[in-house]
């Protein structure tokens, strides 16, 4: 494998950072980042737990899961480049690369007819760690 610039994996780990604490953040404003339908946005009555006494609706957990597994996926890539592991980071990018194929799956399947075509986003990202990766397997 050829040696690769640590300056990929510590701007694609700090984008990725960044948005998992967009999740975080704004977890309303997610469901329609990652190509969802927000749980609270159906015509159902909402679940008891999405309201407080105010009357405030909450967000799905989910999403803060969602939050959290991007920072951690961003933290991954730059521990591993901070170390000098440069295979586990091409590995590692490899995996990732396979979790935006399936988020597009995700999405395509279960986004309804306004948001499938955010699926092509998650793919996109895919094939652009996939490249990322034949690159530094070079």
């Amino acid at each position: 494998m050829a040696a690769a610039s640590p300056l990929s994996s510590y701007i694609l780990g700090t984008a990725c950072f960044a948005r998992g604490l967009m999740a975080i953040f704004s977890p309303e404003a997610e469901y329609n980042n990652v190509g969802l339908p927000s749980d609270i946005d159906t015509e159902d009555p909402p679940l008891k737990n999405q309201h407080d006494e105010s009357s405030t609706i909450f967000t799905s957990p989910l999403m803060y899961f969602q939050g959290i597994r991007e920072m951690s996926y961003g933290l991954t890539l730059v521990a591993l480049e901070w170390q000098g592991n440069a295979t586990a980071v091409t590995t590692f990018a490899a995996v990732l690369s396979l979790v935006r194929f399936g988020d597009g799956l995700v999405v395509w399947f279960n986004g309804g007819d306004k948001l499938k075509y955010k699926a092509i986003g998650h793919w996109v990202t895919g094939l652009s760690f996939l490249g990322w990766v034949a690159r530094r397997w070079r």
